[in-house]
């Protein structure tokens, strides 16, 4: 074993012991979940026969681009089993809300060699399937050891976090190297696994199977529902701002506040990225003598609906709230973190406006652009000016919504693609023995690799 990951593992060792003192707490408010990091599952396992899948996802973003994967999965090995693993809380309960019939769901361990050991002692995986990224040294090791290839799905690693890592190659190198396949999001992914090491045969830039997972977890039934516990009827404007981040959340509240003063009756709902801002936006609100709501508190059935403006205090909803926006705002771009989910209002065709800093969705951006599917502000002002205009021209303002689908319609296919990959790396394993390498990203796969081309 090389001395850094030597290193790693010895003070992960020294550590182990102190991880139940730590999470004393935690464990107590959510002893499933913690247990389970710390290693602890309560399942029994299938015929030893079966192929044995581990799929991990960090959060809920992960989770939401596991859904079309495992469920494809699911169809072409019925008899498989598969286990998503989800490192926070919240992506753990919304995969067991969303993918507990298609695969059995648990909390990733912690990189402790006894949490992992117990885990992989339980699962036994044939094939690891890693969404996005996450590359924790103890995993790879014992992957390593138990000779279990690994597969790398939506793969996405900024130049920065490439960067980061470098001043750790020899530690992050080793799991770059292991990877018997690693699918990018983009070409700019796929350039900087390479820094660290990742074999260019065993490469290629796939896209995102988030795309396949947002016609999946539409739903109008729950439209409905949503219009009916906010009282939004179909003639009152809406206005959604979702993923807000740091100043987002009061530039948002600026915006719609100036516009319902010029354009009344208009509704704002308001998502920040983090529940954190949820304290700064009631206090701006509250200076200025705005009326309010919290959504948990409509949800609980503490109170109707009366006030326009309605800040979202949970998550997982956001993508059910961008179906009844008409003016939608996705955040992280105006201030520079690089956008999110700006593909999800597509998804019911509805057009979308963002900030300058794309650099986290810029082939989703470039491709919502050719469609004519979304707008571009460069600032707050920018943004005001925009949609004063469109407040008077709704019903053209929609008509951008069947482009934006179009947009999203190209990305899609993706998970198709993915699972052919798996399947390919799990007969490769099969049949030249455990801790084989495949030759190359796509293997004999001639459907996926045609899909590529």
């Amino acid at each position: 074993m090389e001395l850094p990951r030597l290193a790693y593992h010895f003070i992960s060792n020294l550590l182990e012991p102190r991880a139940p003192r730590f999470l004393s707490s935690r464990l107590q408010e959510d002893p499933l979940f913690w247990q389970g990091r710390l290693g602890y599952y309560d399942f029994t396992s299938q015929d030893e026969r079966t192929p044995r899948i581990w799929v991990h996802a960090a959060s809920v973003g992960e989770v939401t681009g596991a859904l079309p994967i495992v469920r494809t999965l699911r169809q072409r090995l019925p008899d498989a089993e598969i286990t998503l693993t989800v490192t926070t809380p919240q992506g753990f309960e919304f995969a067991r809300a969303t993918l507990s019939p298609w695969a059995l769901i648990l909390p990733f361990p912690l990189d402790l060699p006894g949490a992992l050991e117990r885990a992989f002692e339980k699962l036994r995986p044939d094939l690891y399937v890693a969404l996005e990224g996450e590359f924790w040294p103890n995993l790879f090791l014992f992957l390593e050891r138990h000779r279990t290839p690994a597969v790398l799905l939506n793969g996405r690693l900024s130049q920065r976090s490439a960067l980061w890592y470098s001043l750790l190659k020899s530690l992050f190198q080793p799991i770059f190297k292991q990877f018997v396949c690693l699918a990018m999001h983009s070409e700019e992914d796929r350039k900087n696994v390479f820094l660290l090491g990742a074999d260019p045969e065993r490469t290629c830039v796939l896209g995102s199977s988030k795309y396949d997972a947002l016609f999946l977890r539409k739903d109008p039934q729950k439209v409905l529902q949503w219009r009916q516990l906010l009282d939004l009827p179909g003639e009152i404007p809406v206005l959604v701002g979702g993923s807000l981040r740091r100043l987002e959340c009061i530039e948002l509240l600026e915006v719609f506040h100036t516009l319902s003063d010029a354009a009344p009756p208009l509704v704002g709902i308001f998502a920040p990225r983090h529940m954190s801002q949820i304290a700064a936006m009631t206090q701006w609100l509250d200076g200025r003598k705005i009326a309010f709501q919290l959504l948990s508190r409509i949800e609980r059935g503490k109170e109707r609906r009366s006030s326009s403006v309605v800040l979202v205090d949970r998550i997982g909803i956001l993508f059910e709230l961008y179906a009844l926006g008409d003016l939608i705002f996705c955040g992280g771009t105006l201030e520079p973190f690089g956008g999110h989910n700006i593909m999800e209002p597509a998804a019911w065709e509805k057009p979308v406006f963002y900030g300058p800093h794309l650099q986290k969705v810029t082939d989703e951006h470039n491709i919502l652009q050719a469609f004519k599917g979304s707008f571009l502000a460069q600032d707050s002002r920018d943004l005001l000016r925009q949609w004063r205009y469109w407040m008077q021209h709704l019903s053209e303002l929609r008509s951008y919504g069947e482009n934006a689908k179009e947009a999203l319609l190209k990305l899609g296919g993706v998970s198709a693609r993915q699972v052919e990959i798996v399947i390919h790396a799990l007969s490769e394993r099969t049949s030249r023995g455990a801790g084989t390498a495949v030759g190359n990203c796509l293997g004999n796969s001639g459907e996926a690799r045609a899909n590529l081309e």
